[in-house]
Formats: C-alpha cells, sequence, structure tokens
C-alpha cells in the first residue's frame, strides 16, 4: 500500500486561467526576467507514464531555475490555477504534452471550478500515486514575475533567444540599443532585465494622397524644402521602475494621451502596443522640452542608477548620449519654425505634402504589465502573455505524470498527461475586472466586477466564489441593493444564507452548479423566501439542492417556518443543457433525462412540490417536473411517484386551489397521445387533473380521457 502525504500547499478549488499558444512544441516556465537563460532544457515526445518517470527520478534538475518542455507538436497547451478559500494563488499548473485549445468565452463572468480536475492535477498525487509527483527545481524569482510561455519564453523578441553553439544571444530589439551583457550576471539574465521596450521617433513622415500627374509626391517637390532627418529614443521599461524613472514620460508629458482601443486612427503606429501615442495634430514646443531637458537627464540619471549598478557610469553615458541627440535634434529643427520671420508680402504656404511629427514608433516586450508608465497593480492574460506577479522567492517546481485514459492510438499505448507545477506561490490573489474577466492582485482587493456593479447600480450580475474574496461568506453581495437578476456560480457549502435576504428588488435567483447541503438549505430556503419581489427561482442540474431537514429522526420531516413562502413567486424551472435531452441509441423505449449519466440527477435536485410550504405559493403559473432515466423505471424517476397515494393527492390539491392551468412532466419522449396508453404517466394525469381545467404536457383533459391507464 502506497503511503499518503500531505499537500504542503493545500488548495480548494482549480481555475482554467488561459490558452499558452505554443508554436515552437515548447513549454516554457520561469522568471520572466531571466529569460531561460538558466534553463532545464528537456522533454518526451508522445510518452507513457512509465517512461516519463523512470526518465525524471534519474535526472538531478536542481541546478536550473526554469524549465523548457519540448512536447512535438504546436498547439493551445492550457494554464490552470489552483486556489484557496480567500482566493490567493497556491499552485500553477502548465499542460505540457496535451494541447486542449481550451479558451474561455468571450461573454463569461462567471467562473466554474470542477472537482476533477483538482483530483487529476492535484489531490491523486497525494492520495494514490505519489511517486508519479517528481521535484525538479526552486524556481528563484528575483524579479518577482513568473511566466509560462513557448519556445525562448515570452521575451524571445525583445531579447533573443540562445541560438546556435556557445548559446549566443540570437538577434534581438533592445540588442541594437545596448548591449544585453549589461543585464546579465555570469551568463544569467537578472531582475534588471527590461520585459518592454518603447521607441519614440521623430523624423520626415509622407502623407498618402489621391495620386495625379498634378499631386503625386514623385512629380512634386516638397514646398518648402524639408531634409529628410530621423532622430529615435528607446525608452526600457521595468518592474523596479515607478512613473518618476522615466525621461520621456517628464519630458512629453503633456504630448501624451491614452490610445483609444475603439476608436480608428488613421495616426495611429500599429507597430506599438504601448497604450500612450501622442496627441493628434499636436504642435511640438522646442522652448518647452528645452527647458525639461535638464530634469529628464536628472530622471536619467536615477533610473540607471537603479538598473545598471555595476555598470553605472559607461550606461549612463551611452544613455545620456542618446537622449541628448534625440532631444537636441528635434529642438534643433523646430527652434526656426517657432522664429517669426517677415514675409515680406509673400503668402506662406498652406499645404504641405510631407510633415515631421514625433511618434511613439513601436514596442516590444511585455506591455500588459502596465498601464502608461505604472507597473499595473491588477494584471489581465492572453494567450501570449500569462505572467504571474509574485512575491520573490524560491518556489518548488515539479511534474506531475498520470494517464489519459480516453487515448487509444489502436496499439494499447498509455498516453501520459504531464504537467508542469508550481508550488507554494505567495503574494498572488485571483480576482476579475470591471467585466468579468480574470486577472490577479499582489494584494486582496475587493472584487472590481462587484464594485463596478454597486458604483453603477446596475441590476444583473453573475457572481462565484472569486467574487466572496472568502468563500465561505455571502457578505460581500449585500453591497448590490439595485440587483434584479442574479446568478450565483460554484457556491458551495455556505452554511449562513441570510446576505441574500438583503437584496429587495431580487426578482430571478439562478443557481448554477452550486452545492447547498441539507443543512445550509434550511437557511437559503428562509433567506430565499424574505425576498419580496422573488418572481423567478431557477437552477441548472449540476446544483446540489434538497429540503431542509430539522433535527428529529425522521429525515422526511423538516421544520420550516409555516407562515413563510414566497408571496410572488411564478415559476421554478431547471435549465436543462442539451446533452441531457438527447436520448442514448442504447436506451430505445426508456424515458427521462439524463441516459448518459444514469442515476445521478434523481436525488440531486428537488422539484417543485418539494419546496418548503409548496402548498402555499399560490402565484405559480406552471407546474415543471423532471423526470430522470432509470436502469431500473423504464419511464424513469418520476414514475415513482405515482405509487404514493399522498404525492398525487398533494398536486391534485394544489391545482384547485391555486392558478396553475399548466403542468409539464419534462423528459417524456412521445409524439402521439395513443403512445401514453397503460402508462404511469397517463395514471398520473388523470389523476392530478380529475375536477381541474389542466393541460399536462400539451394534452386536455379531454384529450386524457381518451387515453388508456394502468
Amino acid at each position: 500500500m502506497i503511503k499518503k502525504v500531505s499537500d504542503p500547499f493545500p488548495i480548494t478549488d482549480i481555475y482554467f486561467l488561459e490558452m499558452n499558444a505554443v508554436d515552437a512544441a515548447t513549454v516554457t516556465i520561469g522568471d520572466l526576467c531571466e529569460r531561460l537563460s538558466n534553463d532545464f532544457d528537456t522533454g518526451i515526445d508522445a510518452p507513457n507514464v512509465k517512461e516519463v518517470t523512470d526518465h525524471y527520478r534519474k535526472i538531478n534538475a536542481s541546478k536550473y531555475n526554469s524549465i523548457s518542455y519540448h512536447n512535438g507538436a504546436d498547439g493551445g497547451y492550457s494554464v490552470y490555477i489552483g486556489v484557496d478559500r480567500k482566493n490567493r494563488i497556491k499552485k500553477i499548473f502548465a499542460d505540457a504534452t496535451v494541447a486542449e485549445y481550451k479558451s474561455q468565452p468571450k461573454d463569461i463572468q462567471s467562473y466554474i471550478s470542477n472537482w476533477w480536475d483538482k483530483e487529476d492535477f492535484n489531490d491523486q498525487f497525494f492520495k494514490k500515486v505519489n511517486q508519479n509527483r517528481i521535484k525538479l527545481f526552486d524556481l528563484d524569482t528575483r524579479s518577482g514575475l513568473i511566466a509560462v510561455g513557448d519556445y525562448a519564453g515570452p521575451l524571445r523578441f525583445l531579447l533573443g533567444w540562445n541560438d546556435g553553439p556557445g548559446y549566443a544571444d540570437s538577434d534581438s530589439e533592445l540588442k541594437e540599443k545596448i548591449d544585453l551583457n549589461f543585464f546579465k550576471k555570469n551568463g544569467i539574465f537578472q531582475n534588471t532585465t527590461p520585459i518592454l521596450i518603447v521607441n519614440f521617433s521623430y523624423g520626415l513622415i509622407t502623407k498618402p494622397q489621391s495620386s495625379s500627374f498634378s499631386s503625386s509626391v514623385i512629380h512634386k517637390k516638397l514646398e518648402p524644402h524639408q531634409e529628410p532627418i530621423n532622430y529615435s529614443y528607446t525608452e526600457i521599461f521595468s518592474n523596479l521602475l515607478d512613473e518618476g524613472c522615466y525621461p520621456t514620460k517628464y519630458i512629453f508629458n503633456d504630448y501624451l494621451c491614452k490610445v483609444d482601443e475603439f476608436e480608428y486612427d488613421v495616426n495611429r503606429n500599429f507597430n506599438s502596443n504601448f497604450n500612450l501615442r501622442i496627441k493628434k495634430d499636436v504642435k511640438i514646443s522646442g522652448k518647452y522640452i528645452s527647458d525639461r531637458l535638464p530634469k529628464a537627464l536628472q530622471i536619467l540619471k536615477k533610473q540607471t542608477k537603479i538598473l545598471f549598478k555595476e555598470n553605472f557610469k559607461k550606461v549612463f553615458e551611452l544613455r545620456r548620449k542618446q537622449f541628448e541627440d534625440f532631444i537636441i535634434g528635434i529642438i534643433k529643427d523646430i527652434e526656426p519654425q517657432e522664429l517669426e520671420l517677415p514675409t515680406f508680402g509673400k503668402k506662406n504656404k498652406k499645404r504641405k505634402l510631407s510633415e515631421k511629427k514625433l511618434e511613439i514608433s513601436s514596442s516590444e516586450g511585455i506591455d500588459g504589465l502596465f498601464d502608461g508608465y505604472k507597473v499595473k497593480e491588477d494584471v489581465d492574460f492572453s494567450i501570449s502573455q500569462i505572467i504571474f506577479p509574485v512575491s520573490k522567492g524560491s518556489y518548488p517546481v515539479y511534474l506531475h505524470c498520470y494517464s489519459d485514459e480516453s487515448f487509444d492510438n489502436g496499439e494499447g499505448d498509455e498516453f501520459a498527461y504531464v504537467k508542469i507545477v508550481v508550488e507554494g506561490i505567495k503574494g498572488c490573489y485571483l480576482n476579475k475586472n470591471e467585466n468579468g474577466k480574470l486577472i490577479v492582485n499582489k494584494l486582496n482587493k475587493e472584487s472590481l466586477y462587484l464594485k463596478n456593479i454597486s458604483n453603477k447600480k446596475l441590476k444583473k450580475a453573475q457572481i462565484d466564489k472569486i467574487d466572496l474574496r472568502d468563500s465561505k461568506s455571502l457578505k460581500e453581495i449585500e453591497k448590490l441593493k439595485n440587483l434584479e437578476e442574479l446568478e450565483l456560480t460554484n457556491i458551495e457549502y455556505i452554511n449562513d444564507w441570510s446576505s441574500l435576504s438583503k437584496l429587495k428588488k431580487l426578482k430571478h435567483l439562478h443557481l448554477e452548479n452550486c452545492i447547498i447541503s441539507r443543512k445550509a438549505s434550511y437557511s437559503f430556503f428562509v433567506n430565499l423566501y424574505k425576498l419580496p419581489n422573488l418572481e423567478k427561482f431557477t437552477l441548472n442540474p449540476d446544483c446540489w439542492l434538497q429540503p431542509p431537514i430539522d433535527h428529529y429522526p425522521d429525515y422526511n420531516r423538516y421544520n420550516f417556518p409555516k407562515k413563510l413562502y414566497p408571496k410572488k413567486l411564478k415559476d421554478f424551472e431547471i435549465i436543462i443543457p442539451q446533452d441531457l435531452k438527447k436520448k442514448e441509441p442504447d436506451l430505445k423505449g426508456n424515458q427521462g433525462y439524463g441516459g448518459k449519466y444514469p442515476n445521478t440527477f434523481n436525488l440531486r435536485v428537488l422539484q417543485v412540490s418539494d419546496l418548503p410550504n409548496f402548498e402555499k405559493i399560490k402565484t405559480l403559473n406552471k407546474l415543471r417536473f423532471y423526470n430522470w432515466y432509470s436502469e431500473i423505471y423504464a419511464e424513469g424517476t418520476f414514475s415513482i411517484n405515482i405509487l404514493f397515494d399522498k404525492f398525487i393527492t398533494k398536486i391534485n390539491k394544489f391545482c384547485k386551489n391555486s392558478n396553475v392551468r399548466d403542468v409539464w412532466v419534462y423528459g417524456y419522449d412521445f409524439k402521439k397521445s395513443n403512445e401514453l396508453n397503460n402508462t404511469k404517466f397517463a395514471s398520473f394525469a388523470k389523476k392530478i387533473s380529475k375536477g381541474n381545467k389542466l393541460k399536462i404536457n400539451g394534452l386536455s383533459t379531454k384529450t386524457l380521457t381518451t387515453i388508456k391507464s394502468e
């Protein structure tokens, strides 16, 4: 028997984060700024579990600080995260061998953590097969930025990559501006390595015009004549710098503005992903930038001291010359234009085919970590930028390996799932932005999604455990006073539901993949029924919800307040997905939803008649019952109710004392009424319609009299 080991970094939930788009058959994990310069270069193409475990047990990878896992196939490799109940990210799971091509839907605002992910990715290695969990190395992140990427890492175009004998750096965007060795120590990139560069340029820009013999640039000289000049400067960005460390921000402060991503701008340079640009039609003042140049040089000096301590004098001399050449070149070009010279009666030329222009011409690197010159507090993710801001420190990296039972190549081979796992993460919290998209924060902040709903007094929201911040408390929803529609997703084992009753305007509550225990259902229904405007209550069949019970041995009884019931409830519905409605080919003749998953849903979700104080709810317009597939009963689990006269009497009496004129038992598949002859359903339908004018599954009372019952 395998000895169980305890998880040193226990988690409660696993969420899919983003797809890692790999175009060179390699998944990488390491410190972003180190750019895989101390890398465990490894991988096995299409392995089975034994091959992987035998191979890596023999290797000592402890001296490395990153991993590049070659898997033999390009694709979309999923990245998952494990969090605790406070939404602290504790683990990063990066697929290394199986490309799922999984992505988050664009309109998603709430997220589900699936128990099987946690079992496969994490729990089995502490309960079942811990021998397939192999320690690789401790990742020492001095920059506090852990990156998941593809071949050569996310900075491969900015910094180049190890190429050829001697691992010399290939050409890079930054290498042309400054010697990359300034950022290295013993050949390894340090935390001072830039993670973004932004190129500023000033020069002659030729604007396109409609071509003709009289107006074509080819046939007409520039008037007035302008020398073709081009000055440029590259600003380097680092998470070690604050907004006061960038000379370009200071000297061009009045000329910068945010890029409007939704506005088409013919003047915008699409070679830059930087979210600032030079204002349209701005007139650059030589005097303005000349007056600011001395302080800008002091700021450059401050920046150089932070990033280049050991080579300060040499680097500052180089950087100062680059900056001065750029700024002074602009000043010299602008100053003559600023002089008010006499025209001697001549009119100034109004039309120019060309002009000199200051612009942000290009950028390279990880722009998603910056909001202008400021390091973002809220970091989001994309398929090319999966970066985790964490506390600086050392984090153990493991290889998790397990079989994929669904894989079949016809030869009986066992294919291995391999995940690279970084554990013990600190200083990184899962959160959501104002639109409900996943982000991370270094500090525990309130949900920006909930804050936006509250501030804008929105009437509709989808809320999950991430928004709650503490997944065991609903306190966070109390601020949403204007909600009329609320979807709660992935809410589990909350005992106190009193916060729900604070949403006095709520009309529709929907539960998606929620688990409410028998014990907690008392608090749930009490507070649900206290909602004065509740008109609709819905849930999906993956929820677990049963009537509340009291402390008596007879679990069919519950001590619920007799006078408490929803005064305006019009509908109770279970939203059935298409895959549960679909009939399985080998289950012909059997009725009920969910044949693909037999005996799964019957005890999971209550029927409308199980609602506490059901008989007192007078406002329902329709009774919806649900028939689930059964391996024992051909007509499904609902047919069991027919055996109990108490149930039949209860429904018949309810229909007589309410406005209900429509009853539907979903999951029965018939096209003609005579197909119901001698069925339990026919018996049920006739009994509850007795003395009532009802339609049952669309059949009138008159039609029901023509059907033979058992």
